[in-house]
């Protein structure tokens, strides 16, 4: 068995800089409606693996 970690990248507009205006609840809403709006195909590209590790069964 593998573990697999992956990361989704996503654009968002703030006011500030450095986004301290930004919450979380902005972000999850960002998030959602980026991976809804992805066909499979997109997905599958848009989502990047960056660490696998192996699980040992115990």
């Amino acid at each position: 068995m593998f573990r697999h970690a992956f990361d989704l990248a996503f654009e968002f507009l703030s006011q500030e800089h450095d986004a301290a205006d930004v919450t979380a609840e902005m972000l999850r809403a960002a998030l959602i409606r980026r991976a809804s709006t992805l066909s499979a195909e997109e997905l599958l590209e848009a989502c990047g693996r960056f660490d696998t590790v192996d699980v040992v069964d115990d």
